[in-house]
C-alpha cells in the first residue's frame, strides 16, 4: 500500500513541475545566502596563511586544522553572520513546506503561494515547537553515548560508540522527529487544527500506521541518494561545466523529490483520516 502512495506523490510532483522548480530556486538562493559567509571566511583564512596555493592542488586535513585554529576572529566572524543565515532557512524551509502541503490539498495554480501567505507563521511556531523533542533526543543520545564510554574502553569501544552508535542514534531519534513534524504540519493545514493540537497529533504518527513509516523511509533513501551523489562526482570528467551542469540536475532532483514525498504523505493522511472518523462514528452508533 505504501508503494501505492509512494507512486502517487511521484505523479503528482511530475504533473506539476513547477512547483520542483519553486523549490529548487529557493533552495538555490538559501544555498547561496549561506555559502557566502562561509566562502569569504574560508577564503581569508587560507589567503592570509600562505598555503592557499597548496591547498588549492591538494585537500591537506592537518594543514586545514592548523589554518582553522589560528583564524579564531574569522571563525567568530563567521558565527556571527550565520545566527541570522540560518533562522532565514529555517523559515524558507517552513514557508515552502506549507506552500507545498496547501498545494497537494487545495490544488489551483496560486496554492503554493496561498499556503505560504496563510500558514509560514503557524508552520514556523509548530516547527520551534518540534524543536524540544529534537533537543531532548540529543541530549539523551549523548548522554547515553557517555555511559557507554565509560563501560567500552579503549580504541575499539570509542570508535562503536563515537562513530557506529552516536550517529545512528542521532539520525535514526531526529528522522523520527522529522516524520512527527511531518504529518504535525499536515494536522495543521490539511486537519484545520491549532498549532498546539497539531504538535500532538504530530507524535501520534510514526505508531499510527506502517504506512506512514514505510512511505518516509521510502523518499528518505531516494532524498539520501541525491544528497551524496554531487559529493561521489569526478570533476575530472568533463570539466567544471559539465560537472556544473549535472549538480544543478541533482539538486532539482532533491527538489522533485521533496515535492513527491510531501505529496505521498498528504494523500495518506487525506485517505486515512476521513476513514479514522468514519470507524469511530459508527462506533459510537454500535455502542
Amino acid at each position: 500500500m505504501s508503494l501505492h502512495y509512494i507512486k502517487s506523490g511521484y505523479d503528482s510532483a511530475r504533473e506539476r513541475p513547477a512547483l520542483s522548480a519553486i523549490v529548487y530556486v529557493g533552495n538555490l538562493i538559501m544555498g547561496l545566502i549561506l555559502s557566502i559567509p562561509v566562502f569569504i571566511a574560508l577564503s581569508t583564512a587560507t589567503s592570509e596563511s600562505g598555503f592557499s596555493g597548496d591547498m588549492a592542488g591538494e585537500f591537506d586535513l592537518a594543514l586545514w586544522a592548523d589554518m582553522l585554529e589560528s583564524s579564531g576572529p574569522l571563525l567568530q566572524t563567521l558565527v556571527s553572520q550565520l545566527l541570522w543565515v540560518l533562522p532565514l532557512l529555517f523559515v524558507w524551509k517552513m514557508a515552502s513546506s506549507a506552500g507545498l502541503i496547501h498545494a497537494q490539498s487545495e490544488g489551483g495554480g496560486r496554492s503554493f503561494w496561498t499556503g505560504v501567505g496563510r500558514y509560514t507563521g503557524k508552520a514556523t511556531l509548530l516547527g520551534l515547537l518540534f524543536m524540544v523533542p529534537t533537543v531532548v533526543v540529543m541530549v539523551v543520545v549523548v548522554l547515553i553515548a557517555t555511559l557507554l564510554s565509560g563501560v567500552l574502553t579503549g580504541e575499539v569501544g570509542s570508535f562503536w560508540v563515537q562513530f557506529v552508535f552516536t550517529p545512528i542514534a542521532l539520525f535514526l531519534g531526529v528522522a523520527f522527529i522529522d516524520m512527527m513534524h511531518d504529518f504535525g504540519r499536515i494536522e495543521l493545514i490539511v486537519g484545520k487544527k491549532g498549532v498546539m493540537d497539531s504538535w500532538l497529533a504530530g507524535f501520534k504518527w510514526p505508531l499510527h500506521s506502517s504506512n506512514a513509516n514505510s512511505i518516509y523511509i521510502g523518499w528518505m533513501v531516494l532524498g539520501m541518494i541525491f544528497l551524496i551523489l554531487p559529493f561521489m562526482l569526478d570533476v575530472s570528467m568533463g570539466g567544471l561545466f559539465l560537472a556544473f551542469i549535472f549538480q544543478q540536475i541533482l539538486l532539482f532532483g532533491r527538489a522533485f523529490i521533496t515535492v513527491g514525498w510531501i505529496n505521498s504523505e498528504v494523500a495518506f493522511y487525506e485517505d486515512t483520516v476521513p476513514a479514522a472518523v468514519e470507524l469511530d462514528e459508527t462506533e459510537g452508533l454500535d455502542a
